[in-house]
């Protein structure tokens, strides 16, 4: 890693005052009360006698220690072996309230990072919080120690550069040198990564006025982090506030330009408006920053697919796929690819790959249906679009194509069964109508044939052939 970042960080390291005042509220409280809002029934005072508890353990085991170095390994001992807290990557809502994290003894970073400080503050040691992308560890630093603290690893200690070039989680030089990365936070720091992550946890659950709350809160207390600022754009996109959401993922790229899911984010917002050469130049950025991105080049290859570069996108989906060969997704607009460049045995195999992968995705049903047609394989057809019907079943196109499909083997009935279903569903569809009024011709229903060209032709007087089949049936 670069020297030049382990000398930025070392750089902004401020006087080392420990920021709670115990006189007033402590973390430890405050972490109890966001928590209450989630967890009513929460007795504070059982918790933070918990916690009370292990501070007098710790005690105990420290005698008169007065190493840091010594301090912290007793700390971690206490706390990872002899009460074996345990670390999860999850971000449930359990493993960052402080309740539960005491319940369970079980905590994601933050969890873990929180109740590390708790005891910290108690022991009235000079440990902060600190802010990398997505993640919080806890660092002693007295002005003449310091040494960086992994509650997620037991304790482990780690320099600062192992968080610079964490794929997908960069941190640029300019981040550092501002101090918006690994710098001591303050207390309102630390409480603003609470909010932030439960923010996260609401936005999955699909709680978007909760997350919403959560996240304004978070950039209230701590306004330099760009993953508040993305995770917001993220919720602004939920709600279609278009405006707002580029502006949060500019300032997430302002606040961090090496940060990869902001551009991704952005570029899928780009896509999404069809704004697809942004678009395009997100992913691609974003890709720079982290070569791994499956969705990245899955998304830079379907919007390749948007201005007709097939070629493109299938060297992009099949990046994604050598990087996860079970990505159902990938193989199914691949397969289209192949398909609109005129490849139909490549673009088969990819539809039955994908359905392989995912027997639940209708719509690659659909997809292999329509290329089953094209190539004149009618029962085949008939087979995957009924099979995409019975999940859509009011699918306007499913039955159009199942008719011509019907049609091709020469089964009339059922296509005119399926062309009236069509025009119940869309009954202005004027190329619907004439072609229905070939098969009542071949029927030899002329009068009603009569009716659906007339119809085609109110509908659409520019159609020749509407024109030369009525004159045809007059005749």
């Amino acid at each position: 890693m670069p020297v030049s970042f382990d000398l930025l960080a070392e750089s902004l390291r401020p006087n080392p005052v420990w920021e709670i005042n115990t006189t007033d509220t402590s973390l430890a409280t405050t972490a109890l009360k966001i928590a209450k809002e989630s967890y009513p029934e929460i007795d504070s005072a059982y918790y933070l006698k918990k916690i009370e508890n292990i501070i007098e353990n710790i005690k105990t085991s420290l005698r008169d220690e007065t190493e840091p170095e010594q301090i912290l390994k007793t700390m971690n001992i206490v706390l990872f072996n002899e009460l074996q807290f345990k670390y999860v990557q999850t971000g449930n809502l359990e493993y960052i309230s402080l309740n539960k994290v005491l319940d369970t003894k079980i905590g994601n970073c933050v969890g873990l990072s929180i109740l590390y400080l708790c005891l910290a503050e108690g022991l009235h040691l000079p440990i902060y919080g600190v802010s990398v992308p997505e993640h919080i560890f806890v660092r002693y630093d007295d002005g003449d120690f310091r040494r960086n603290i992994e509650t997620g690893y037991e304790g482990m200690f780690t320099p600062d550069s192992y968080y610079i070039n964490m794929h997908g989680k960069r941190i640029s030089q300019a981040s550092v040198k501002h101090g918006y990365y690994l710098k001591n936070l303050t207390v309102d720091e630390v409480i603003a990564d609470i909010y932030l992550n439960r923010s996260i946890i609401q936005k999955e659950k699909g709680s978007i006025e909760a997350a919403l709350k959560d996240v304004n809160r978070a950039i209230e207390l701590h306004g330099n982090d760009a993953v508040a600022f993305c995770n917001r754009g993220v919720i602004y996109e939920k709600t279609k506030d278009t405006e707002r959401a580029i502006s949060d993922y500019n300032k997430a790229i302002e606040l961090n330009p090496d940060y990869a899911p902001a551009y991704y984010n952005r570029g899928s917002l780009y896509a999404t408006i069809e704004v697809i050469d942004k678009a395009i130049m997100d992913y691609s950025k974003a890709l720079l920053l982290d070569p791994s991105s499956i969705l990245s080049y899955y998304n830079r290859g379907v919007a390749f697919k948007m201005i007709g570069r097939s070629d493109l996108t299938i060297e992009d989906l099949s990046k994604a796929i050598s990087l996860n060969p079970k990505f159902a997704a990938a193989y199914a607009q691949r397969g289209l690819a192949y398909a609109e460049s005129g490849e139909p045995e490549k673009a088969l195999e990819d539809f039955n790959k994908a359905l392989e992968l995912d027997p639940n995705n209708t719509e690659i049903y659909m997809k292999r249906g329509i290329l089953h047609a094209d190539a004149q394989r009618f029962d085949d057809a008939i087979k995957d679009v009924t099979a995409f019907i019975e999940f859509s079943p009011n699918n306007t196109f499913a039955y159009y194509i199942r008719a011509k499909a019907y049609r091709g083997k020469g089964d009339m009935q059922k296509s005119m069964e399926d062309y009236n279903k069509v025009i119940e569903l869309s009954p202005r569809l004027a190329g619907v109508y004439f072609e229905r009024g070939q098969i009542k011709n071949q029927l030899e229903r002329t009068d009603e044939a009569l009716a659906d060209f007339n119809t085609s032709i109110e509908l659409f007087p520019y159609n020749p052939f509407a024109y030369l089949h009525r004159g045809n049936t007059f005749k």
